[in-house]
C-alpha cells in the first residue's frame, strides 16, 4: 500500500485564472476598488500629515501672539493648514468690517463713550467675523473629508461582492455536478475553492479600507475641535483689541 501524500497547493494566480467569467468580472472590480481605495488612504495619509505638521507651526507661533494681526501676512505660509485660512478669513474680516463701519481705529470711540457702546460694537462686529470663519472652518473640513465617504462605501460593498462571487461559484459547481449520479469532494471542492476565492479577495480590499476610514474620521474629529478652540481664541483677541487697546 502506498503511502498516503498531499497534493501539492495549487498557486493563487491559477485558482484565480482559473476560476469562472463570472468570478473574474466581480474580482476584476474588486481589483479597481482596492487601487481606489488605497489612491485615497495614501493621498490623505500625506494631507493629514502635512495639515498636523503646519498646524503645530501656527499654534506654537500663535501662543507667543501679541495680537492676532500680527499674523496678517504670514497666514499665506502655511497652505494646508486649515487654521492658517481661518485666521485669514478672521483678520480679512475684521478689517473689512472697520472699513464699511467708517472706524479707522474703533478703539478709539471705545475708550471715549460708555459700556454700552463697547457692547454694542462688539455685537456687530464680533457674530460676523465667527460666522465668517465658522464657514471657512467648514469649508476646509468639507475639503479635507472629500473622497472618505467613497472610502466607506468600498469597505462596506466588497465584502457583499465578494459574497455575491462565492455563492456564485457555488451554484455554478452545483449546477454543474447534478446530472451526476455519485458526487464525492473531489467532484465539488474544485469549484467551491475557485468560488472562495472572491471572499477572501472582498476582505483583503475592505478591512484596510475600513481602518483607513475609521482612522481618517478621528482625524477629523480631532482637526474639528481643534478649529472650534482656534477661533475662540482669535474672538478673544479681538476683544481685547477692541476693549483695550488705544490710538
Amino acid at each position: 500500500m502506498e503511502p498516503f501524500a498531499l497534493p501539492l497547493s495549487t498557486p493563487w494566480w491559477q485558482t484565480i485564472f482559473g476560476a469562472g467569467l463570472f468570478a473574474k468580472i466581480d474580482m476584476l472590480v474588486l481589483f479597481i476598488f482596492s487601487v481606489i481605495s488605497w489612491t485615497i488612504s495614501l493621498r490623505k495619509l500625506f494631507l493629514f500629515r502635512a495639515i498636523q505638521r503646519e498646524n503645530r507651526i501656527l499654534l506654537n507661533l500663535f501662543q507667543h501672539r501679541r495680537s492676532a494681526m500680527q499674523f496678517q501676512k504670514a497666514v499665506g505660509d502655511y497652505k494646508k493648514s486649515p487654521l492658517a485660512k481661518i485666521l485669514g478669513c478672521g483678520i480679512r474680516e475684521w478689517e473689512s468690517l472697520k472699513k464699511q463701519s467708517g472706524m479707522s481705529n474703533p478703539t478709539t470711540t471705545m475708550v471715549t463713550n460708555s459700556p454700552s457702546v463697547n457692547t454694542a460694537v462688539l455685537s456687530q462686529l464680533l457674530p460676523n467675523i465667527s460666522e465668517s470663519m465658522n464657514r471657512t472652518g467648514s469649508v476646509e473640513l468639507e475639503r479635507t473629508e472629500r473622497f472618505l465617504p467613497f472610502l466607506a462605501t468600498i469597505s462596506s460593498v466588497s465584502p457583499f461582492l465578494g459574497l455575491l462571487g462565492t455563492v456564485w461559484g457555488v451554484l455554478a459547481a452545483l449546477l454543474n455536478v447534478r446530472n451526476i449520479p455519485i458526487i464525492t469532494l473531489q467532484v465539488i471542492a474544485p469549484g467551491v475553492s475557485d468560488a472562495l476565492v472572491t471572499t477572501v479577495a472582498g476582505l483583503l480590499v475592505a478591512i484596510p479600507a475600513l481602518m483607513f476610514y475609521n482612522y481618517f474620521v478621528g482625524k477629523l474629529k480631532d482637526l474639528s475641535s481643534e478649529t472650534e478652540r482656534f477661533i475662540s481664541e482669535i474672538l478673544g483677541d479681538f476683544r481685547k483689541e477692541i476693549l483695550f487697546t488705544k490710538d
